[in-house]
């Protein structure tokens, strides 16, 4: 028995971070299952959901993609519509079509159940809850910003997250697939509004309190502006600890010289590396993985992670306990 490819693993996520984690895990283990945040309330996706009452497809979108067999097909869902204004404009035809399945078929995680199969993907998809998710930010003066958009808009230090409705549940497969795994993984990406709301669907917080195996947290190697402005490793497991638990066992860490031109760019932006506080992650009993897991082919999209280096940490991580 190979162990390497019979691993099952669950990430959580959204965002640009997940797809890169799949496209590195997809040919590594013997089971996939992504937990894609449904918050979203922007762009093509936003628009679907206020014009169809359809959770937002985009984030689930793209983790369909990165696992789709049928590339041509996934051409296809990556379509997006351009320029003159009309109704169909910026759209996606891959968001486009997860709405009509999911009405079809008389729920979201049917639909994006159903869409899996017409890309045929290497693994399955499952949206973090049964129906869409509303953000809502709390922040210490009192003040609360609801909506993914308006999160990003209000640009002050969040204290906690919360969502409408509370307690809606994830889908039964996503619990079954906690369950039954050899490690779970959150992706990078925007911690208050991609990884954070992956987590918040009912059941997923006892589940993952019930689990015995690593929980492997990717860190991200800058920090986001407007949600972890001055954010360190430590910051970023203690956030997630608030609202799920304190369920991080292990924290891979990119360590290594970023490129100064790149540093600056991001400063300009009002970004920086995230500082990587030893002690502090040791005291919340959080194993710390550093090792070089950017990608140094295209410096020009900005600081991404290196998906087959993201993959073997997490294999590394999972075989250990095993």
């Amino acid at each position: 028995m190979d162990r390497n490819q019979d691993l099952r693993v669950v990430a959580f996520g959204g965002g640009t971070g997940l797809p890169v984690l799949l496209r590195g895990l997809r040919d590594r283990v013997g089971d996939l299952v992504a937990v894609v945040t449904v918050a979203d309330d922007g762009g093509s996706s936003g628009r679907l959901r206020q014009e169809l009452g359809v959770a937002p497809p985009g984030d689930v979108r793209n983790c369909l993609i990165a696992l789709a067999e049928r590339k041509q097909l996934a051409k296809v869902f990556n379509y997006r519509f351009e320029g003159g204004g009309g109704e169909l404009s910026d759209h996606s035809v891959g968001n486009i079509i997860i709405a009509a399945l999911a009405d079809m078929a008389g729920g979201f995680a049917s639909g994006v159940e159903q869409a899996g199969r017409f890309l045929r993907v290497k693994g399955r998809v499952f949206p973090a809850a049964e129906e869409s998710l509303t953000l809502l930010a709390h922040y210490a003066d009192g003040a609360v910003a609801r909506g993914e958009s308006a999160v990003h808009a209000a640009g002050k230090p969040i204290q906690k997250i919360t969502v409408e409705p509370d307690g809606a549940p994830a889908p039964p497969g996503v619990i079954e697939a906690v369950e039954s795994s050899d490690v779970v993984v959150l992706s990078s990406g925007s911690l208050f509004t991609s990884t954070i709301p992956a987590l918040l669907g009912g059941g997923v917080r006892e589940a993952l309190a019930a689990f015995s195996g690593p929980v492997v947290y990717v860190a991200n190697v800058m920090t986001q502006p407007g949600e972890t402005d001055g954010f360190s490793v430590s910051d970023h497991l203690s956030a997630i600890a608030k609202h799920a638990g304190p369920v991080v066992t292990d924290v891979l860490v990119h360590s290594g010289e970023l490129p100064r031109e790149l540093i600056e760019r991001y400063r300009a932006e009002g970004a920086s590396p995230v500082a990587i506080d030893r002690d502090e992650v040791r005291a919340l009993e959080v194993r710390l993985r550093e090792t070089d897991l950017i990608s140094h082919t295209d410096s020009s999209r900005g600081v991404r992670h290196d998906a087959q280096r993201l993959a073997e940490e997490v294999r590394e991580v999972a075989l250990v306990r095993l």
